[in-house]
């Protein structure tokens, strides 16, 4: 049974707990309360060992959670706002105020990926005044309090509807009209059910079987320079306990075959814990050998298939260069990771048709095509040169101009304008994916 540990303000808290006693699951639930909410980071660092899971009360703590090195999207969830929470709020607070509240100023958690701000400014459409004060989970409460303050001061607002309990508590104390929105009975139930099955996903994806295929690159020329006398001997032996190191790590099951290739096989969420403990490896086993070392890692439902996709990693990265680790899982997932920078992922598969006969036009795969997606929105950029995507790729500059030229012919890049310069020379062109 995993334990789930729900944090926020002591209200809301109760509440969720409340309705997560009658959630037929095999979950159980603890709650941590906080007095303000930067107290968040707190609370992971001293719990984290005890929950194995945490759900926040809103976008706020889950905010503030990332600051923590705890932090995993993965073993995280907070319960969503939706529009129709404030439409109930000044149903509440005009039955408060004994009248329809015709002039309201509220707060709203700035959540780019959000679609409820719009429902929000509908209001307008049905009182005479909304005072909207958006704030980011670094706006300080007094800040919020102050807003509201100053507009009920000026007589511009008749109520006001906050997201915050703090500011709620701190407005009734001035005696401001005051209403706090919070997620009904039906959505709480509906995160804790979307809750309980990315928990079930993130269960089947820890027990998924993994293999890794350790490489040691240019072996032949390692057992020639080492033909005569014990030295290869002596060698393989000092590879083999590097290589058994990271297996106790991650509770392996160690295979060694020839010419300087291993293969372990365990579980993904082991592995992906213990990524560093493998770079540790490659590192020791480069220094001993003198030779670039690659790791290709497969996640699958069965061993077979969990070593193949591996040993497609592996040739993956023997084949483009890539430096560091290549993970291929069985959806065509695949994903490249430098030791101290960030990953990137794509999918080795192309399901759109239209996609793929223009690809065929050109000599680009649909992998190199789906990479350079996935480069440019890791990177969050729009607009490329060709020795950017070079750069990244890890080809030469002519290479990258033969691709971009290629795929500028089948219209699925375009360009889009020169790059300014302060020193001599040609402005490099710039290029940005195509949109029908």
């Amino acid at each position: 049974m995993y334990k789930v540990g729900i944090v926020g303000p002591k209200r809301s808290v109760e509440r969720i707990l409340h309705y997560a006693k009658e959630f037929e699951s095999n979950l159980s639930f603890v709650g941590y309360f906080y007095n303000i909410v930067n107290e968040t980071t707190d609370i992971l660092e001293k719990h984290h060992s005890n929950v194995d899971f945490w759900l926040f009360s809103g976008y706020i703590p889950y905010k503030i959670a990332q600051q923590s090195k705890y932090f995993s999207k993965d073993r995280m969830e907070y319960i969503f706002i939706t529009g129709d929470m404030f439409h109930r709020g000044v149903l509440e607070i005009s039955h408060e105020i004994g009248k329809l509240a015709k002039n309201v100023s509220i707060d709203v958690l700035h959540v780019p990926e959000e679609s409820f701000f719009d429902e929000i400014i509908d209001l307008d459409k049905i009182l005479d005044h909304v005072y909207i004060k958006r704030f980011t989970a670094k706006t300080s409460i007094d800040e919020i309090i102050e807003h509201h303050a100053t507009l009920w001061n000026e007589q511009k607002i008749d109520s006001v509807i906050t997201v915050y309990p703090s500011v709620e508590e701190k407005l009734k104390e001035m005696g401001i009209p005051v209403c706090l929105v919070s997620p009904h009975t039906q959505a709480i139930y509906h995160a804790l059910q979307l809750f309980s099955e990315k928990i079930q996903t993130f269960y089947y994806k820890e027990t998924q079987t993994t293999a890794l295929v350790v490489q040691i690159r240019n072996f032949d020329y390692i057992k020639m320079a080492n033909q005569n006398g014990y030295g290869i001997h002596f060698l393989q032996l000092n590879m083999k306990n590097i290589v058994l190191q990271v297996c106790e790590s991650i509770d392996g099951y160690l295979i060694e075959e020839s010419n300087g290739r291993f293969v372990i096989f365990s579980s993904r969420g082991i592995v992906e814990r213990n990524i560093h403990a493998i770079f540790e490896m490659i590192d020791s086993l480069t220094a001993k050998t003198e030779q670039p070392v690659g790791v290709g890692i497969g996640h699958a439902s069965t061993v077979y298939y969990a070593e193949n996709y591996a040993h497609h990693a592996l040739q993956h990265l023997l084949e483009k260069g890539t430096k560091g680790i290549v993970i291929m899982e069985d959806d065509g997932a695949i994903t490249e990771i430098v030791q101290g920078s960030s990953q990137i992922s794509y999918t080795s598969r192309v399901q759109d048709k239209e996609l793929i006969e223009r690809l065929q036009e050109t000599s680009i795969s649909g992998k190199m095509f789906a990479k350079i997606e996935a480069i440019l929105n890791g990177l969050k950029i729009e607009e490329f040169s060709a020795k950017m995507l070079a750069k990244e790729l890890n080809m030469t500059e002519r290479n990258a101009q033969r691709i971009v030229s290629e795929l500028v012919r089948v219209e699925l890049i375009e360009y889009c304008g020169e790059e300014n310069r302060s020193s001599r020379g040609r402005p490099a062109k710039l290029y940005k994916l195509y949109k029908n």
